[in-house]
């Protein structure tokens, strides 16, 4: 483990500020925006080297604390739960305990927590206030835009130098840090991927259908659309047959717009724009071959009786899950987790009071070329890029084990009982994380190693193990795209007008409610989408996807 004090030595301000420096293209952003970004790099350098501006003096002044060292405060940013009732008195344990790590003496940190809701326009608002922050959470914004603007400083020095920080976490992880080359956060380390489950009834399964059917059809690296839904169809007749018409199934056409169906795998290029896996072509997710097929079959279905008749109005979850059993119902549904067929299935059927069966539709997992659970980056405005980097250091590493999980379930005896070195009891939830209404919790993947978190009664023994196994299990199926990140700034107003007429016509045509008027529907939507600037958008992105993958 690198000390601060050697990390001095090393001279990390000043290897940060060339880093940042080297990095002058802004992550591949567009050349147009140069000379702002050239300001913000000029400020940042002024401020890792201590020589703010009178503006950030006033919020980043440094004096000396009893102990006769430098005393420094540090403002991490990043979403959550917002402030709770015993966020400070969480923040003041954090801090006396932050103390007692080596390089760490003089530190006090400040939480600045928001809900999802609030986050973005928070740290904009901050930003053009030039307010101080200087830890950087990605959850919730967009990464290559805040690259882009000059937010954060470039780590490739850092890690150079700190090679335990550089092993504990896989390189794909490292890469989707990284855009252009240069790493610009430490990523937040969980689970990297899930397996998607078809789930059924047991008793369903046993009386109507035949399950080696369903494997041999759901696991088929070939399978095409009209193959499932075959399969599906007679299924649900069988079902209906046997227990009454009102008995229904998810639309087909949900299924293959999203990763919690039957869709192939695929990376997000930006939004609603993806790249399947065995595809270099960028595509809207709502107008792929697959989707144009699952559209008419929908359609198909409704007419027959299978989707329920008040699709449009209804809420799914009152017809699938735990509700599966009911008189009017959904026969299966879809969801992610990870773990064998036989485990997986155990766990929904405890879940759902019920036995179910709970199919893999895949053998092996897919690592996609996007990362939800963010990191934390070191920002160029930062005066203090030692502690905050030693601070990132310890919500990854073994060593602040106790530090990380103060910061995520809080004070043991006011908010959690400690069972054990590794087990506990969170006082006001039994999930896994706590909500806004309890009086502190934070979440474990946003604020560093989960894989050092307690695990409290909403975790499972193996848990952990498990995940590790995933992540570094040698079939798994990686992205061609990490590390990739899009510039939209040049087709903004398309997205947004392409989002617009989505949101119009996406439920009637997934659903089927359109019976036979579905083809001339879409025809309307693939229309307006054009004239909303669909082929500029395509372009745009498959220009940098091309160049992205020609590197």
């Amino acid at each position: 483990m690198k000390k601060v004090k050697q990390l001095a030595a090393l001279g990390l301000s000043a290897v940060m500020i060339a880093g940042l420096c080297a990095c002058g293209d802004n992550g591949g952003q567009d050349n147009s925006s140069t000379p702002d970004s050239a300001a913000q790099d000029s400020s940042g350098q002024e401020s890792a080297s201590g020589e703010s501006s009178s503006e950030e003096s006033s919020s980043q002044e440094s004096v000396s604390d009893e102990t006769g060292g430098e005393a420094v405060t540090l403002e991490w940013w990043y979403r959550g739960n917002g402030v709770q009732k015993d966020t400070e008195l969480v923040e003041d344990a954090f801090n006396e305990l932050l103390k007692t790590y080596p390089g760490m003496e003089n530190v006090t940190v400040h939480f600045n927590c928001y809900t999802g809701g609030e986050y973005k326009n928070s740290v904009i608002l901050a930003q053009s206030a030039n307010q101080q922050i200087d830890i950087l959470n990605t959850v919730g914004l967009d990464f290559a835009e805040e690259v882009g603007k000059g937010s954060f400083l470039a780590l490739d020095d850092y890690l150079a130098s700190n090679a335990a920080l550089k092993a504990e976490l896989p390189d794909w992880l490292w890469e989707l840090g990284s855009i252009d080359g240069h790493t610009y956060i430490v990523p937040n380390y969980q689970r990297a991927a899930n397996m998607m489950y078809f789930i059924t009834p047991k008793d369903y399964m046993d009386k109507y259908g035949d399950i080696d059917a369903m494997r041999e059809v759901f696991q088929n690296k070939d399978r095409d659309v009209e193959t499932v839904a075959a399969t599906l169809e007679a299924y649900c007749a069988a079902v209906q047959a046997g227990e009454g018409a009102q008995k229904y199934m998810p639309s087909l056409g949900t299924s293959y717009s999203t990763q919690y169906g039957f869709m192939d795998r695929y990376d997000t290029i930006y939004g609603k724009f993806i790249k399947s896996k065995d595809s270099d072509t960028v595509e809207n997710i709502y107008m792929t071959e697959d989707i144009l097929k699952a559209y008419e079959i929908s359609a198909e279905w409704y007419k027959k009786g299978y989707v329920h008749p008040d699709i449009l109005t209804i809420t799914a979850k009152d017809f699938e899950g735990a509700n599966m059993m009911n008189d009017i119902s959904y026969i299966y549904c879809m969801n992610n987790q990870a773990g064998d067929e036989a485990s997986v299935s155990q766990y929904y059927s405890e879940t759902y009071g019920f036995e179910v069966y709970a199919i893999p539709i895949f053998t092996n997992y897919y690592i996609t070329n996007t990362w939800a659970a963010g990191g934390n980056g070191v920002t160029a405005k930062c005066a203090h890029p030692d502690e905050a980097m030693r601070l990132i250091e310890l919500m990854t590493m073994e060593e602040g084990t106790e530090l990380y999980n103060l910061v995520v379930y809080g004070i043991e005896g006011t908010h959690y009982e400690k069972l054990d070195d590794t087990h506990i009891k969170t006082l006001e939830y039994d999930g896994t994380q706590g909500g806004v209404d309890a009086s502190y919790a934070a979440m474990k993947w946003i604020m560093g190693n989960t894989f050092h978190a307690y695990l409290n009664q909403g975790c499972k023994d193996g848990d952990n193990e498990l995940a590790l196994e995933i992540n570094n299990a040698t079939d798994n199926d990686i992205s061609d795209l990490m590390g990739f990140s899009a510039n939209v700034t040049e087709i903004a107003t398309q997205l947004e007008q392409t989002q617009a007429v989505t949101d119009e016509y996406r439920m009637a045509l997934e659903s089927g409610a359109m019976g036979d008027d579905w083809k001339s529907y879409y025809d309307d939507y693939a229309g307006k989408m054009n004239n909303a600037g669909l082929q500029d958008i395509l372009t745009a992105l498959q220009e940098q996807v091309d160049a992205f993958k020609a590197k």
